[in-house]
């Protein structure tokens, strides 16, 4: 009686088709792994160095000229004196590629109390040098301006308040587009009670201008920011032919305060330097929170407190003052890698494995080892009959004797009624003269 099919033959199928869903399965948990790697190592916001680089494109250094005569009260009747100057530094940046440019409105507001003590500061200046006046002397004199408040008019006389004058440029580099001093026009400015924005306009474009998205809602509290402008006092050690680069200071949004007209505005641990006035604060999307303010100093002059103004009053002022702003979804940003990356490597990975399983399943099958009936019944197993020359063909007729045979280990034992091999699948009836032995052990133990 033969073997039957189903005991022998799927064996080496069924270890081949192990092999194969197990292979499917190492694939999948390694295109898994792959996925879950990709997706933890893209960040949650976009790239640091394309926001600072966006933000870049879009600033601007500001050079902000006031000019203005001051009534001295003279001994003998008061008298206007002649023009006189003051020069602020400030920083901008765009925010409607039209050519709208935001800036703090105490760096352009000619009404700010604290400039026309300047401009008094000035003439009284002018005044100790022409009649060469001690210091304790100019002092006085200077004090007594602040006390009365000395008259102000604009430059030549014209108007009640000094005149502005308002060049941008941008700082060399790829991203200059404004090489040149370039005069802007004040479009509107608040003071500090009502919320210290300006909105300033650039009416002749030199090229195409990269304008900054004002975030929609406030920041929360904790949230990751950086502050970015010009500061003064990296202005005073460089070139005054080549503008300073920006500088980027971040730090945190420490908390939402509001100023004593009720007037929102943001506090933050970023270090603002003067100069830095009117640049922007931006989350790490890149969208404006607020703009540079300005910055307290405690009485121990241990601890500085900055502030920028509130980003939902910045975009009602902006907009009603005729900017189209930038959103961020138009952005002409460079999509984070593992967007396009991502899914690239999956697809790969899915024709990998389909080629695997491919392979395999055109791989030539092996079948079980070679049956000759009366052979042996494997190593170690006695046999019962003689073995056939390989390739030879067996024979049915004429039954061995036990001194024909012989085990791996010298001659069998006597001979004795067949019985079933050592791990055979099940008893088998006893084997007569042309009956052929038992097979050998399972393919592959």
């Amino acid at each position: 009686m033969l073997p039957s099919a189903d005991r022998w033959g799927p064996l080496p199928t069924r270890n081949r088709e192990y092999k194969v869903r197990r292979t499917i399965k190492a694939a999948a948990v390694a295109l898994a792994a792959t996925i879950a790697v990709m997706s933890g190592a893209a960040p949650a916001g976009a790239d640091p160095v394309s926001v600072n680089d966006r933000v870049n494109k879009a600033l601007v250094f500001l050079l902000v000229q006031f000019t203005g005569q001051v009534q001295v009260p003279f001994n003998d009747g008061p008298a206007w004196s002649a023009d006189v100057q003051v020069a602020a530094v400030c920083t901008g940046y765009i925010v409607d590629p039209t050519g709208f440019i935001a800036t703090a409105g105490h760096c352009v507001n000619a009404s700010d109390e604290s400039l026309k003590n300047e401009l008094r500061e000035q003439v009284v200046l002018d005044l100790a040098k022409k009649q060469n006046w001690a210091e304790s002397k100019a002092v006085a004199i200077y004090q007594r301006a602040l006390r009365e408040s000395w008259p102000i008019r604009g430059g030549g006389g014209d108007g009640d308040t000094p005149s502005v004058s308002v060049k941008a440029k941008q700082a060399s580099g790829p991203n200059q587009v404004i090489r040149d001093w370039t005069t802007l026009q004040v479009v509107a400015s608040q003071p500090f009670k009502d919320g210290d924005n300006a909105i300033l306009k650039l009416n002749s474009l030199p090229g195409p201008l990269t304008g900054l998205p004002i975030a929609k809602e406030p920041p929360q509290t904790g949230e990751a920011i950086t502050s970015v402008g010009f500061p003064a006092q990296v202005r005073r050690v460089s070139d005054d032919v080549t503008l300073p680069q920006p500088s980027f200071k971040t730090g945190t949004v420490s908390s939402r305060q509001q100023n004593s007209a009720g007037v929102a505005q943001t506090e933050v641990s970023a270090t603002l330097g003067k100069g830095m006035s009117g640049g922007p604060t931006v989350n790490t999307k890149g969208e404006v929170v607020g703009t540079n303010s300005m910055k307290t100093v405690s009485k121990d002059e241990t601890s500085e407190f900055g502030f920028i103004t509130d980003n939902v009053a910045l975009r009602q002022f902006l907009l009603s003052n005729g900017a189209t702003l930038t959103t961020a979804a138009a952005e002409p940003s460079g999509l984070n890698m593992w967007v396009w990356l991502g899914p690239l490597i999956g697809i790969v990975a899915i024709l990998l494995i389909l080629g695997l399983v491919l392979l395999l399943r055109r791989k030539p099958k092996s079948g079980p080892p070679p049956f000759y009936p009366g052979g042996g019944s494997g190593p170690g197993q006695p046999q019962f009959g003689a073995q056939p020359a390989f390739g030879s063909q067996p024979s049915f007729g004429t039954p061995q004797t036990p001194s024909q045979a012989s085990g791996p280990f010298g001659p069998p034992a006597a001979p004795r009624p067949p019985t079933p091999g050592f791990g055979a699948p099940g008893p088998f009836p006893p084997a007569g003269p042309q009956q052929p032995g038992f097979p050998g052990q399972p393919f592959g133990r």
